[in-house]
């Protein structure tokens, strides 16, 4: 079972911000903002943007062109010429950090206005309104529910989470045909107000997406739509799906707006039907928006409790009792991790990362973050990567951890990088993890013909969190790193003027890109321009899978009574002819 961190230690003498010995926390490292030592003996690069923790920054650099001649990805400057734009700046020997302060986690700035999506999205504001109040209504809380409530092993055998990105024997190869065609385009039902349709997935055969009060799924050879009717809404779905193409969402009890989200849906994307639905325990509440699959489990949280069950027997595997800590939410896929708070100071909650036996539910593995982190999302369970902030911020750096449990390098974000995730654990849905890399991408900026504005995917080193190379969207376009194809990171550009948008594959070494498949041009409200993502809003997973491309929204709400164009649940695009 998830376990409680030992309690904190006293905060030093000196005042807050006073020059100190960094002071080691229970796992022998510093906490948060102190310089860490590489394993090679070596201190880190200093990270961009204001993200020194108080330490003074180097006065900005003059920016460059974002990508070479004939689209190849700029290189890492030679040592003495000043670093393009979305490069660290200036690296200091042994730097000293003051202490942080909330302030130090930088302020949420807004997005920039615009953005080549074109989309229609204010239902995310209401849907952070909504987590907010959910939040306020935590403080009130007097104790939390974690300690699992096991049940017996049974010697069965596991799946994997998620499918194979494409077929063929290399999928980062290009097709005949890098032209793609729509191939799916669903509609949004009407609906009175803001509703959640979280969940889409794809396999070689079918694309599935939640809707309201049920889920489609349709044949890609033939076109046919197939409806799966829900007892309600959706509150939540999971990323992952297992290896036989089963996916689960949590549904609410009745097809009342109001009703509370208890039902663990269990749904068969090849057969097209549920495999199984089972009322959760203790989950009389709206606030379950997470749920997620590791192999033959399935685990979902929610403000007061948690579960797990076996999906190929419907067997329950653990179910949260009254304690002191919290699973705040899960990630899927290679492992299950919680992120788990424990305390009753909603405002310096001991938060810890626990891999879990996803037969159990105990944990297995456990990562303190250093003192001043309070928010936390899982980028990656192996290897392990997340993105934290302090205080209000939900995310200012990106920490890299190893199997030893010690951190290994951080990421600061500032204002050079976009911020990748969502509100929910599992939602970092703008970055992606390689074996040995980070991905993320770059704030827009000034791109090299007039008017114009870009941005780059970014590459940094797993150990070190030096950046390794950049690779650029082109002219009035932005790129989002968004999955891992083999040892590839896949990168998708969004549309331009009169183009479409496109799918990139970058190999590790430098970033050289490949494109796999270019979408048609769309107006405004119809294909991709139907959806309002760009690289500083990625609010749903994008998917990929045997070379076709997903687009879906996660949220739909009441049509303005000027829209010429009914809101889309997703569209997805294949090569032309393939």
């Amino acid at each position: 079972m998830s376990q409680p961190p030992p309690p904190p230690s006293q905060p030093p003498s000196g005042g807050f911000g006073a020059p100190q010995e960094p002071p080691q926390n229970t796992q022998g490292q510093p906490p948060y903002g102190a310089p860490q030592q590489s394993h090679s003996g070596q201190q880190p690069t200093q990270l961009s943007g204001p993200a020194g923790y108080g330490y003074p920054q180097q006065p900005p650099q003059p920016p460059q062109s974002p990508q070479g001649p004939g689209g190849q990805p700029d290189q890492p400057p030679a040592p003495g010429t000043p670093p393009g734009y979305g490069y660290p700046q200036g690296t200091h020997a042994a730097p000293t950090h003051a202490a942080p302060t909330q302030a130090a986690f930088g302020a949420v700035t807004p997005p920039p206005p615009g953005g080549g999506g074109g989309g229609r999205k204010n239902s995310k504001v209401v849907a952070i309104v909504a987590a907010v109040v959910a939040v306020v209504l935590v403080a009130g809380v007097g104790v939390f529910f974690l300690t699992k409530d096991d049940g017996k092993k049974e010697d069965e055998s596991k799946g994997k989470g998620g499918t194979s990105a494409t077929g063929g024997e290399n999928p980062n190869s290009p097709p005949g045909n890098t032209q793609a065609e729509q191939v799916v385009d669903m509609k949004a039902p009407t609906v009175n107000d803001v509703t959640t349709v979280a969940g889409a997935w794809a396999t070689d055969k079918v694309f599935a997406k939640s809707s309201v009060r049920e889920m489609l799924v349709q044949d890609l050879a033939s076109g046919k739509q197939t409806k799966i009717p829900l007892k309600g809404n959706v509150c939540a779905a999971s990323n992952e799906m297992t290896k036989d193409h089963k996916v689960a969402v949590v549904v609410q009890e009745t097809i009342s707006n109001s009703a509370d989200c208890t039902r663990m849906v269990i749904v068969d994307l090849d057969a097209k039907k549920i495999a199984w639905d089972e009322t959760m325990p203790n989950a009389k509440t709206r606030s379950v928006d997470n749920v997620a699959i590791s192999g033959d489990t399935v685990a979902s949280a929610w403000i007061g409790g948690s579960v797990g069950y076996k999906i190929s027997s419907k067997k329950k595997l653990w179910e949260a009792k009254p304690s002191n800590c919290r699973d705040v939410g899960y990630q899927g896929g290679k492992s299950l991790v919680a992120v788990v708070e424990c305390g009753h100071d909603f405002d310096r909650p001991q938060v810890s990362v626990q891999k879990l036996d996803p037969d159990t539910g105990k944990a297995k593995w456990k990562y303190e973050p250093p003192k001043g982190v309070k928010n936390v999302r899982v980028a990656s369970t192996d290897p392990m990567v997340l993105v934290v902030g302090a205080g209000d911020e939900l995310a200012s750096d990106v920490l890299t951890i190893g199997e030893d449990k010690k951190l290994k390098a951080k990421i600061s974000l500032g204002k050079r990088y976009n911020k990748p995730c969502e509100l929910e654990v599992n939602g970092c849905y703008g970055m992606a993890v390689g074996s040995d890399t980070v991905y993320l991408s770059t704030t827009e900026h000034d791109g090299s013909s007039d008017m114009s504005e870009t941005n780059e995917i970014m590459a940094f080193d797993f150990a070190t969190g030096r950046a390794k190379w950049k690779s650029g969207a082109g002219e009035d376009r932005t790129i989002i790193p968004f999955k891992m194809q083999g040892e590839n990171v896949l990168g998708y550009k969004t549309p331009s003027l009169g183009h479409g948008g496109e799918i990139v594959t970058l190999e590790p070494k430098k970033g050289k890109q490949t494109t796999l498949l270019k979408m048609p041009a769309s107006d405004i409200g119809q294909g991709e321009q139907a959806f309002s993502v760009d690289a500083y809003s990625v609010d749903a997973p994008l998917i990929f899978v045997n070379n076709r491309f997903f687009i879906q929204d996660n949220m739909i709400s009441e049509r303005s009574s000027l829209d010429d164009e009914a809101p889309r649940l997703a569209v997805g695009y294949a090569p032309m002819g393939g």
